[in-house]
């Protein structure tokens, strides 16, 4: 009996307990959070020593020698939850679950004031760039480096080592896979003088048709836009607006190679690049600017200005469009209203506001005056420029001269500091491994393996590599990107040619656009599949090892690129032991046509069709049979090269009415695109012969009936004898 009680009374405790561990899971925190928060520390981490030995570099204003945080260090701070939410520029929502540290913890971590910059610039691995104003981090106190999204704690290769977290803010501000922040302690300060029509500004200049998420639309390569300016400060920032208000800025660093901005298509005018994400853009850009000069688009104006008549034009006041593209002062100076035939009203200020812009939905705009000016109306607008010798009212100039004084000096100063670095440079030394020469550079200059490191390393990234058998694989690298090198070495050029020559004499050539613009790296090479790719820059890699190989310096530079899809073939551009880069402003024609064995028109069907090329082991033609254009994913006529698997490249069966577009592609010229129609001949109906005559069709004996036989005849039937003795 008393062992009975003692194990009724051990059961009515065990089950308080249970009950007392529900209520306490179920009343106070629904969600069981309390329990993941009270956690071990390993939770909250990777528990793998290389992603958390991650780094992010600080530099830039106040900063000597660069400054860095790991996701370590990061996760070491006080960690802060966020229930983030930002909308792209495509309207749609994205939410998330955040934590991390504030950026202005990590400043302090490090002796740095976030509420003393101008700016900060933010840049992911992946090339996206982003500046953040003063006014914005003010705005955002919970502005966050987060280290664990949506509970996980390890993030993908999207967003890691960690995702900035701008609350409050269109998405192009919420920077991911963070590597740099630069800091900021003024922003140049734009003084517009002139601005421009766009389709005006840009004709004659040959339209790239640039492919983005599945179209293929007219774009201008934004380097050949600055050529047309007036003024470029290579200190001065791209702003873009567009026409729903969001404004955007960009170092002129981050688009003199590879930024193109489209003008047709959806969502045009957009700003595009590889590695701009679709909604991470400006669309429908109603205005831009550099230091001194402004493009507007005038279809996108009217979308949020106010318009009004004159002389029976409806139209928004040119005084309103120049002071909203940036201009600071209309009054008490002179402009030029310039036309595209060359007509040239130079009128004051104040008549600007009896003008009016007409904006024409194909981009064109026309200026229409009041009647009392007596000004002749602009009917095709190309720019309105402040008459030369005027900037400004007289005492404005007096100002703006002792300022253009002081930063002359400012100018001056820099160039003696650059010529002493110089100095340094144009002596060879013995530990320099690497020349940088060529006539788009400022000068040659010579560089130690420490002095390319001391340019801060890109982070090692897996790279998919594909050679000319073809094999595919993935690396793993190290290094510098190709652009910071060159900036660091005085790149003057923004159009031409790289070439990177190795020890043994071997070389290749690229493009600006392949060399400094961002290609693709795939997860999942090995089996032909694009799924999870993210972006890469071109390197000069002090490391690089296979996938499951050890890997470590050598003492020596490789160049590691990208590719452009998942049959480019990168590793020929892959050169071992870099000792110099040549920049060149000379440039190159686009691959020349393949030579088709059939010529265009009608061919039997069944025929086949091979492609010749004068550099067929230097290009990839990517192909289709259904009219669309080609891209990097299309189908690859020659995978391997004549000299290792020629069995591969097979012909193309014309077996019903084709056009066949292809692309040339290869590294050192720009692409080139070519097409070729074919219709299969009808087939004739066989000739109609006479019938053939046939033999009788032997038919089965036709069954007859059985001949009628005489009866037989039957012996006399014997009659029984009477009895009684013989007959009569």
């Amino acid at each position: 009996m008393k062992k009975k009680t003692v194990s009724i009374i051990a059961a009515l405790l065990a089950l308080c307990l249970i009950l007392t561990a529900c209520g306490k899971k179920g009343g106070d925190d629904p969600a069981g959070t309390d329990d993941q928060e009270q956690g071990p520390q390993q939770e909250q981490t990777a528990g793998d020593e290389r992603y958390e030995s991650q780094r992010i570099i600080i530099s830039g204003a106040g900063i000597k020698d660069e400054l860095s945080v790991t996701v370590a260090d990061l996760r070491a701070m006080e960690q802060h939850k966020l229930d983030a939410s930002y909308r792209r520029t495509t309207g749609l929502y994205e939410e998330f679950k955040m934590e991390g540290p504030y950026l202005n913890d990590v400043f302090s971590s490090l002796g740095l004031d976030l509420s003393s910059c101008a700016a900060i610039g933010v840049e992911g691995t992946d090339g996206y760039y982003c500046l953040i104003p003063a006014d914005i981090i003010a705005q955002t106190p919970d502005l966050m480096l987060a280290v664990k999204i949506d509970g996980q704690a390890v993030l993908g290769e999207d967003k890691a080592p960690a995702m900035l977290a701008v609350q409050g803010q269109f998405g192009p501000y919420w920077v991911k896979m963070v590597d740099r922040i630069t800091i900021y302690d003024h922003i140049p300060e734009k003084e517009i003088t002139s601005v421009w029509v766009f389709r005006n500004l840009v004709n004659g200049i040959e339209p790239y048709m640039y492919e983005y998420y599945g179209s293929r639309d007219a774009a201008i390569e934004f380097s050949q836009i600055l050529s047309r300016f007036d003024k470029v400060d290579s200190d001065a920032f791209l702003t873009m607006k567009s026409s729903d208000g969001f404004l955007k800025n960009e170092t002129l660093r981050m688009v003199n190679h590879g930024y193109y901005i489209k003008y047709e298509g959806e969502d045009a005018p957009t700003n595009v690049s590889v590695n701009i994400q679709l909604g991470m853009n400006v669309q429908n850009i109603a205005w831009l600017s550099t230091s001194a000069d402004a493009v507007i688009f005038p279809e996108e104006l009217p979308v949020y200005m106010d318009q009004k008549t004159v002389a029976g034009k409806t139209g928004i006041p040119l005084s309103e469009v120049l002071f909203e593209t940036g201009m600071k002062q209309i009054t008490g100076i002179s402009f030029d209203v310039i036309g595209k035939g060359g007509e040239k009203v130079t009128a004051d200020g104040a008549d600007l506001y009896k003008a009016v812009l007409v904006c024409g939905e194909d981009g064109s705009a026309s200026v229409v005056w009041d009647p009392s000016l007596g000004h002749a109306d602009i009917p095709d607008l190309m720019r309105v420029r402040v008459t030369a010798g005027q900037t400004g009212t007289e005492e404005d100039g007096k100002d703006k001269e002792e300022d253009k004084d002081k930063d002359k000096d400012k100018d001056k100063d820099k160039e003696e500091d650059k010529d002493k670095e110089e100095e340094k440079k144009d002596v060879k030394g013995p530990d320099d491994i690497l020349t940088i020469t060529g006539d788009g550079v400022r000068s040659e200059t010579y560089w130690s393996m420490a002095e390319v490191k001391a340019l801060g390393a890109y982070g090692t990234t897996s790279y998919s590599a594909v050679n000319n058998w073809p094999t595919r694989k993935t690396y793993y690298a190290n290094g510098v990107t190709l652009g910071r090198l060159l900036d660091a070495a005085g790149l003057t050029a923004s159009w031409g040619t790289i070439t990177l020559t190795a020890s043994d004499g071997v070389y290749i050539r690229l493009t600006f656009d392949q060399a400094l613009g961002y290609l693709w790296s795939f997860p999942y090479i090995s089996s032909e599949s694009s799924a999870g790719a993210f972006s890469v820059p071109a390197i000069m890699a002090w490391t690089c090892y296979e996938e499951g190989r050890a890997g470590g310096e050598n003492g020596s530079l490789r160049f590691v690129i990208g590719q452009r899809g998942t049959g480019d073939v990168n590793t020929s551009a892959w050169i071992s032991d870099v000792i110099e880069i040549n920049v060149s402003t000379t440039g190159y024609y686009a691959w020349g046509e393949p030579s088709p064995s059939l010529q265009p028109g009608e061919v039997p069907a069944g025929s086949e069709l091979s492609l010749y090329h004068d550099s067929i082991d230097r290009v990839k033609i990517y192909y289709t049979t259904d009219g669309s254009s080609p891209t990097y994913y299309s189908r690859v006529y020659n995978p391997s090269t004549t000299y290792y698997q020629p069995q591969l490249t097979v012909p193309i069966t014309i077996d019903r009415d084709m056009t066949v577009r292809v692309l040339v592609s290869g590294w050192g010229r720009p692409d080139a695109e070519y097409s070729y129609t074919y219709t299969v001949a009808a087939q004739q109906p066989p000739e109609e012969q006479p019938p053939e005559e046939q033999p009788p069709e032997e038919q089965p004996p036709e069954e007859q009936p059985p001949e009628e036989q005489p009866p037989e005849e039957q012996p006399p039937e014997e009659q029984p004898e009477e009895p009684g003795g013989e007959a009569a």
